[in-house]
């Protein structure tokens, strides 16, 4: 009981809102209009320089850059093609950015695309995902090139939003009823609604030329991973490229990743010797065409406005009592089946370290992009999106941080594979969240 009195205690949020000079927006109607500009940089590592088990370039990877400026305000929207970032790094990187470009750190959106398939930005030996010095120096290096190409890039500019609704996947009762989705007695997919919302958020040049398009969309970039051997930039890679090609390379494609959608795309978890890596590439690529087509229609749909663009950005913490659940929900890691070596899934939690989820809102005229470093069930996205009181609210998962998943409070008594995942504790996150973002949202307003 003390440890439950404590636990609720330990849930605050700090609404220390970085309100800071530069984050308001100065509307006089005097100051500047639109302007914008992109860059990209190719950080795709060496084949030399590939760690074990990485052998070989499947596609490149990417760093891409957006600065938009209106009315004496500034924001940089980054994406780097990499599964996440340490946490001390990543908010170096902002810090860095900040400094750098002159934008305020509330006002740098960076992102990262979760791609399974490229080294993780961290010290060696601190994650079991592949990951080198070189790499993180080139990382680095690339985002901050990428935002000086944007920054050389900036001219008078228009932009417009729209979204699409895109399916990758089947239906959640069509894919139960076709797959055995309680294998060895326990739910193992932790299959949930999808949220199918394809943003598409456009900036051209004023004579119609494009410069950028920043699209969000809940993907779990998972798809290619039964190569486990190439580095491959995933769905978000493929859509970014075939986006750019499109346009005749003379536009960023920049992929944020929305609330994840279930990974029930994953071909591997078929026992049929036909689903092989060169199906996983298909699916892959498929997928990429797909989403780049209902973009590039969105894109032409969209009337863009070179009217000013207010800037807004706030920021705040949640902080709630931490847990370690072993085993997790994945079948390689326990299993009820006879004759098995897994140990059985039997989850007991333990306590951890208190974890903090960072978020915020970065507001784009009438698009406000949620932020936060974890990945957001789709089930609490959905929640929050319902009761937003702005049209165009949109989520983007930056980076996995010391959260990993934000789960519903309902997530943990069915335990699913990201409530076995997460570090938070029952009882903290989904409130927290909820209206955490709300004030955000109320306060961008």
């Amino acid at each position: 009981m003390a440890y439950i009195k404590a636990s609720l205690l330990a849930l605050h949020i700090f609404v220390a809102a970085s309100l800071s000079a530069g984050a308001a927006f100065a509307q006089d109607a005097g100051q500047a209009g639109l302007k914008a500009g992109a860059g990209m940089v190719d950080i795709t590592p060496a084949v030399e320089h590939l760690p074990k088990p990485l052998t070989s370039i499947h596609d490149h990877i990417f760093a891409r850059a957006l600065i938009v400026e209106s009315g004496g305000q500034r924001a940089v929207i980054a994406v780097a093609e990499v599964p996440a970032i340490a946490a001390d790094i990543y908010g170096a990187l902002v810090q860095q950015i900040s400094d750098q470009f002159h934008v305020p750190v509330t006002q740098v959106m960076l992102g990262t695309t979760h791609t399974h398939n490229s080294l993780r930005v961290s010290p060696p030996g601190n994650s079991p995902i592949p990951t080198s010095e070189t790499f993180t120096a080139a990382v680095k290096a690339g985002v901050i090139e990428a935002i000086r190409k944007a920054e050389a890039d900036l001219q008078p500019a228009r932009s417009g939003y729209d979204s699409g609704s895109v399916s990758l996947v089947l239906g959640r009762d069509e894919w139960s009823k076709k797959q055995h989705r309680y294998i060895d007695g326990i739910d193992r997919t932790g299959l949930e609604a999808v949220d199918q919302t394809l943003g598409v958020h456009k900036f051209e040049s004023l004579d119609g030329r494009p410069i950028a398009v920043v699209l969000n969309y809940g993907i779990e970039p998972v798809v290619y991973e039964p190569a486990k051997t190439e580095i491959s930039g995933d769905v978000p890679g493929v859509t970014s490229r075939y986006i750019e090609d499109a346009l005749g390379g003379k536009a960023v494609a920049l992929f944020t990743v929305g609330s994840p959608a279930t990974p029930a795309y994953r071909v591997w978890f078929d026992e049929d010797p036909s689903r092989t890596a060169k199906t996983a590439e298909r699916i892959m690529d498929a997928m990429g065409v797909i989403l780049g087509e209902e973009a590039l229609a969105r894109m032409s749909r969209i009337e863009s406005s070179d009217a000013a663009l207010p800037i807004f950005a706030v920021s705040d913490s949640l902080t709630c009592p931490g847990k370690q659940t072993t085993p997790r929900n994945l079948r390689t890691m326990c299993a009820y089946t006879e004759g098995s070596e897994l140990p059985a899934c039997d989850f007991v939690d333990a306590p951890f370290n208190d974890v903090t989820l960072t978020m915020g809102v970065l507001r784009l005229g009438d698009v406000a992009y949620v932020t936060a470093d974890g990945n957001v069930v789709p089930r609490l996205w959905d929640k929050l999106r319902l009761t937003s009181p702005l049209k165009n609210t949109l989520f983007v998962g930056t980076n996995f941080g010391p959260f990993r998943f934000v789960v519903d409070d309902a997530a943990y008594a069915l335990r699913t594979y990201p409530a076995t995942d997460t570090r938070a504790a029952v009882g903290c996150a989904e409130q927290g969240f909820l209206s955490g973002a709300l004030g955000l949202i109320e306060q961008s307003r």
